[in-house]
């Protein structure tokens, strides 16, 4: 909808009118999201991962699905540790062995997986690399590409670590959007700024050359940044 959603019409302070108009485009956005071709899973918490690669594969028979995410690996294989109290040891083995069944299962069926796997313990603020993905190294290894969500405190981006496809590596900034609570990868367009009456007698460049020569300075004397933005290099779905 790229909007705010209309949430308790009932409480808003507006005309019956705009709660019918507001209630006709979340209906008809609605239809429009019934129509497309997304099916969801009805797993939760610790699964048998034979379970769901069963699912999978009547998913890719019956509705010609392409493109499967699995949302977290850690979360899967949570209580399959020997009924849930095998050692750290059984549960990054028990994760190598899944990992293992869904790339066989992505070559075999020619489908694409997305697996989410959460970093390990790192300290706030650092910066995430390959070898923070929790478990083994098999995750990544296995896997065609490797993407991270990283934040430093001031600005989110999505790392690209890893690229069989052509070798791009890079970042793509991540926006958020405060109206609609959306992510996006270009900023929000800030309002335009009102003009400004000055009275008269006063003199509207006073005192701004030097401030704009301050501002000058820091902008050429700020370190360059190491990532490269790649949006227009090689597209990422």
């Amino acid at each position: 909808m790229k909007d705010v959603l209309p949430v308790g019409l009932a409480d808003k302070e507006i005309s019956l009118e705009e709660k019918k108009k507001e209630m006709v485009a979340l209906t008809a956005l609605a239809d429009k999201f019934e129509t497309l071709p997304m099916h969801f899973m009805k797993f939760h918490g610790g699964s048998d991962v034979d379970d769901v690669l069963d699912a999978m594969e009547y998913a890719t028979y019956v509705h010609d699905v392409e493109h499967i995410i699995l949302d977290n690996m850690q979360f899967m294989i949570s209580r399959q540790a020997v009924g849930g109290k095998g050692s750290s040891y059984d549960k990054f083995d028990m994760q190598d062995i899944a990992i293992e069944k869904f790339r066989k299962f992505a070559t075999d069926y020619n489908v694409h997986i997305t697996l989410v796997v959460h970093p390990r313990k790192e300290d706030e603020g650092a910066k995430l690399s390959i070898s923070s993905f929790y478990g083994s190294s098999k995750a990544t290894q296995e896997a065609d590409t490797v993407l991270i969500l990283q934040s430093d405190g001031k600005r989110k981006f999505v790392d690209v670590k890893k690229n069989r496809f052509d070798g791009t590596l890079g970042h793509v900034p991540l926006y958020f959007q405060r109206k609609s609570g959306r992510y996006s990868e270009n900023p929000e367009t800030p309002p335009s700024p009102q003009r400004t009456s000055i009275p008269k007698g006063v003199s509207a460049m006073n005192g701004t050359n030097q401030v704009l020569g301050k501002a000058r300075a820091v902008a050429s004397g700020g370190a360059a940044s190491v990532y490269h933005d790649i949006r227009n290099q090689h597209p990422i779905s």
